[in-house]
């Protein structure tokens, strides 16, 4: 009796590699399925139609997922792996800066068609301005690295400015209207930052703004 209770018990404590590989590859087919799902123009967050692209079952979704809004949350995360739009590291100094906006800028100008035709989907608009206080929140950590000693609200304004800078839609403006390439567009931000926070010390210094 008691032996057969241990056995059990170990069973229920073994850990598959295997499965887990298995799970993680059903997640990233769901994940691609729901992309091209959004490339095709669909209008909302459809779980039988993700099902269908899949070539998964509806209750296998919601497995993996937990609800319609657990896919469309792991989805941002998912997509900046995928299009390498969010950097391994984050730059702890201004000269670290353009090499990371050099590598984001030239993953936006080689990114899958199909990547692109669902992040200018409906969904994938929304998805954006819902991941936007986070990214905001990042750009924000990076000013404060760059320019520590500039009071708060100048660093907010920094930040905002540099979230403009790096977007998506600024690099093709960069692109369409300049002819610059991923490597001149992360030149030209780096450059526009770093007059910006100069400036920012500058204002600190004149006494216009106060620590």
């Amino acid at each position: 009796m008691i032996r057969n209770i241990d056995v059990k018990t170990s069973r229920r404590a073994y850990a598959s590699p295997l499965r887990d590989q298995q799970a993680d590859a059903t997640r990233r087919r769901i994940l691609d399925a729901l992309v091209r799902t959004m490339a095709n123009g669909v209008a909302g967050l459809s779980i039988p139609a993700v099902a269908r692209e899949a070539g998964v079952s509806v209750p296998t979704i919601y497995r993996h997922f937990g609800s319609k809004q657990g896919l469309v949350d792991a989805l941002s995360p998912y997509v900046a792996a995928k299009g390498g739009l969010m950097p391994d590291k984050l730059p702890e100094t201004l000269a670290e800066f353009e090499p990371m906006a050099r590598q984001m800028f030239r993953n936006l100008a080689g990114m899958d068609l199909t990547l692109r035709a669902a992040m200018a989907s409906e969904l994938g608009q929304q998805m954006r301005r819902a991941t936007m206080p986070r990214r905001l929140g990042m750009i924000r950590e990076v000013i404060g690295r760059f320019a520590p000693d500039v009071p708060e609200g100048e660093r907010d304004r920094l930040a905002n400015l540099a979230l403009i800078l790096m977007s998506t839609p600024s690099f093709h403006a960069y692109k369409d209207f300049l002819g610059l390439g991923p490597d001149a567009s992360a030149e030209l931000v780096s450059w526009a930052l770093g007059t910006l926070i100069e400036g920012a010390h500058h204002r600190v210094a004149e006494g216009e703004v106060s620590r």
